[in-house]
This record gives structure tokens, C-alpha cells and sequence, in this order.
């Protein structure tokens, strides 16, 4: 059942099964079982979460514990309080997976039960939704969860009668939990009152199922790649997308560049209400000099001549004064903008006298002198193509109040009164 899995496992490699007691999780716990021996350094363990929805939940734990104790498996057990009755499953599902990953080891990967019955119960709670492709491909074999924490589903194309006929051959109990026949959750509904039915008419009807997920994950895929080439080549940046050779494309296609490059930026996908929102208010005005923006939870999108701008919403800092008396040490920039250190590669500047305060400010007070005159704020950040939004977002040394430089852009000339001279970087990170 699990040879592809166990093919691809490293001598060292560390694997977190989440083991509830059900037939799924029992099923690829002893399956894993024998490679214990047979694979050098493979170290497993379980994690069992009480989810107390269940008067037996902890007799459960405990049974969990003995078959642990058995094999020599440690095991974590964690129990959660669930204080919502609203959407009692999902939220008990977000809370399990938190934990788990508060519990993973470095390099360690998760594995679950996860079965092609759940796959096709997958697809009906997505028809439900009104998913497009993406949503109708289902569970991945493996994928990510809390960031970077990695989980493989080994059993997912085997299906649920696979794993009871081999269980029952094998002679291995399991628990059985009452609250799988409870129809008022979703889940088991469509597993219970829709798909048993359909299968009992039509034996292959998961397996046709499967096939069609697959063909939407792969149809999703081919999607992707000519909509990453047309993203790649209509913007500068990540968060920033040129628009004017948008509307060659037709409307489909211009709303499913739009959730995609939304998707570049913030690794999950929105609604296509709010993809929607966003294309009828930000996409289709036609005034280049205004500015349009729409805010969605965290972020603001945002349109600015022929560019359209991902935002993250950040702290103002516009009058934040941060003085650097420790020069020598990097000066970190609040709303992740980097730091200011010194080093032999960065701008060529005055350096300050001994009794001067070195301060960094985010926001011009006055308009700029320069080697060819002077020149107003406004003139100043349009010439360099600073949006309206990221200005209050750069670094302005000063000494004092004296301006000294704007970081990145431009050293005010003629400053008599300084003899010795340094050089200053802004940077993202420090390595």
C-alpha cells in the first residue's frame, strides 16, 4: 500500500503519524510498522488529539497509548477545548493541525490516513462551495501546512474498503467513532446519505471520481504555467503588476491572471467574489492620474497609472524619528524595511562630527537642493517613480536636523561643514 512512500524515505528520515485510533491512521500505522527495522535511522512517531466531542474520546487516548506501547512508538497525546458550536469540524480541524505543528521536529513530515473516500467526499464539499479547478483537485499527496511543515498522505489512493478488508485480514482492531453517522455535519452527510447510495449503483463511481480531480489538477497545472509566463512578462516585480498590455487578453483571462498574481503574493487564493471586487473597481477604471484602492482584510490593492500595486497594510511610521547612536552595530528599520549598517559598499556620504545626532526619519519636510537646483518633494518621488504609498516607506538620514541623505536615491551636495566621509547601505537582511 505504502511502497511509493517508503521508496522515497531517507535513512534518517524523522515521520510524525497522526494516529486517531480509526481504521485509516491504524491501517498506515501498521504499515509502517516493519520498516522500523528495515530502514537505518527511521524514527517514528504518533500524535493522538482529543478532540473531547465524544464521551469515549478518552478511552480512545488510551487505547492509542497501548498500541504505541506496543511497537515502541512514542506518542504525544494533546486535548483540545473547543469553545465554538459553530462549524465544530473545521474548527477542531484548524486547532489539530496547529498543534501538530507546534509538536513537529525539524525535517520531520507528517503523515495521515487520508483515503480516495475522503478525496471524493472532498470533491462533493467543493461542488458545495462553487470551486473552480483548483478547489476540484482535491487533497494533495503531499503539501504543506503552517508554512513549511510538510505532510505526505500515502493511503490516498487506496480506498476505504482496501483498508478494511486489509485490516480484518490482518487481524488489527481499530476504534470506531460513533459521531462518523452524526449527518449533521457535512462531511458525514455526503459520505453517508450521498455517496454511499451512488456507489451502491455505481461501484466505480470514486475511482471516476479520482480521475476527474486528477484531470483538474492537471488541467489546473497547464493553466498555471501560461499564466505565469503572461505575469512574468507584464510585470517588474512580484507585488507589482503592469497592466497596459492586460486588456489584450479577454475578460476570463484577465480575472484569471488577476487571482493568480494575488496568489504570487499572498500564497493562498482568494475568493473569486473578491478577485471579482477587485477586477470591477481596480482593472476596468480608466483613469490613469487617481488613484484607486480596495481593501481585503491585511492588504491594499491598489492602482497607480498603468500598474496596480499588493500592499501589505503596515504601522505608520511617518513621524517615527529612530536615532542611531551605536553606529557601528546595523540600525534595524521598523515594518520589516531592513537596516542601515556600514560598509565599504554602500553610499559614499559625509560623516558626522562627534556631538552630531545620526537619525533616520521617513517622511521630507522641505523641498531638495540638488547639483541643479532645487526641486519640491512631490517632483522629487515622482522622478524616481516612488509610488504615493511607499514614500512615507524610505529612509532619510539626517544629522540633527540637518538632511543628509535620502538612502537609496540621493546625497544632498555641499556639506561644508563635514571633512571625513563613510559609507552607509540599506539592505534587506543581514546574513
Amino acid at each position: 500500500m505504502i511502497k511509493d512512500f517508503i521508496k522515497n524515505i531517507k535513512n534518517n528520515q524523522k515521520i510524525l503519524i497522526s494516529y486517531s485510533g480509526g481504521l485509516d491512521s491504524t491501517v498506515l500505522l501498521y504499515q509502517l510498522i516493519p520498516f522500523i527495522k528495515q530502514i537505518p535511522f527511521l524514527k517514528l512517531r504518533a500524535i493522538h488529539i482529543n478532540h473531547q466531542l465524544n464521551k469515549q474520546s478518552f478511552s480512545w487516548a488510551q487505547y492509542c497509548r497501548k498500541i504505541c506501547k506496543k511497537y515502541s512508538i512514542p506518542i504525544i497525546i494533546k486535548t483540545l477545548h473547543i469553545q465554538t458550536k459553530n462549524n465544530i469540524q473545521e474548527t477542531a480541524r484548524k486547532l489539530r493541525y496547529k498543534i501538530i505543528a507546534e509538536h513537529m521536529l525539524p525535517d520531520e513530515i507528517l503523515v495521515t490516513g487520508h483515503h480516495s473516500n475522503d478525496q471524493c467526499e472532498t470533491l462533493f464539499l467543493s461542488l458545495k462551495r462553487g470551486s473552480g479547478i483548483s478547489g476540484l483537485s482535491g487533497i494533495l499527496q503531499k503539501s504543506f501546512f503552517n508554512k513549511n511543515k510538510k505532510i505526505i498522505r500515502p493511503l490516498l489512493n487506496i480506498s476505504k474498503e482496501q483498508l478494511e478488508t486489509w485490516a480484518i485480514k490482518k487481524n488489527i482492531n481499530w476504534v470506531e467513532d460513533d459521531s462518523n453517522y452524526i449527518n449533521k455535519y457535512d462531511r458525514n452527510f455526503i459520505r453517508n446519505k450521498i455517496i454511499i447510495p451512488i456507489q451502491k449503483r455505481w461501484p466505480y463511481f470514486i475511482q471516476n471520481c479520482i480521475r476527474s480531480m486528477r484531470l483538474c489538477y492537471d488541467q489546473n497545472i497547464a493553466i498555471n504555467y501560461f499564466l505565469d509566463q503572461i505575469i512574468h512578462d507584464i510585470s517588474l516585480f512580484t507585488d507589482t503588476l503592469n497592466i497596459s498590455k492586460f486588456y489584450i487578453y479577454p475578460k476570463a483571462i484577465q480575472i484569471l491572471l488577476l487571482r493568480r498574481w494575488m496568489f504570487f503574493n499572498q500564497k493562498h487564493h482568494i475568493s473569486y467574489n473578491e478577485t471579482k471586487n477587485i477586477y470591477n473597481n481596480i482593472i476596468t477604471t480608466k483613469n490613469q492620474n487617481t488613484i484607486n484602492r480596495i481593501n481585503i482584510k491585511n492588504i491594499s490593492i491598489q492602482k497607480y497609472k498603468n500598474n496596480i500595486f499588493y500592499i501589505p497594510k503596515h504601522q505608520n511610521i511617518k513621524n517615527r524619528i529612530l536615532f542611531w547612536f551605536d553606529y557601528y552595530k546595523p540600525l534595524k528599520l521598523p515594518n520589516h524595511l531592513g537596516y542601515i549598517i556600514q560598509d565599504q559598499y554602500g553610499m559614499l556620504l559625509p560623516k558626522p562630527n562627534t556631538s552630531d545626532l545620526i537619525n533616520i526619519r521617513f517622511q521630507l519636510y522641505e523641498n531638495i537642493r540638488t547639483d541643479i537646483g532645487e526641486t519640491t518633494r512631490k517632483n522629487f518621488w515622482q522622478k524616481n517613480k516612488i509610488a504615493p504609498w511607499n514614500r512615507n516607506r524610505i529612509p532619510i538620514l539626517f544629522y540633527n536636523t540637518k538632511l543628509i541623505a535620502i538612502m537609496g536615491f540621493l546625497v544632498i551636495k555641499n556639506q561644508h561643514t563635514y571633512t571625513n566621509t563613510w559609507r552607509l547601505s540599506w539592505i534587506d537582511f543581514i546574513i
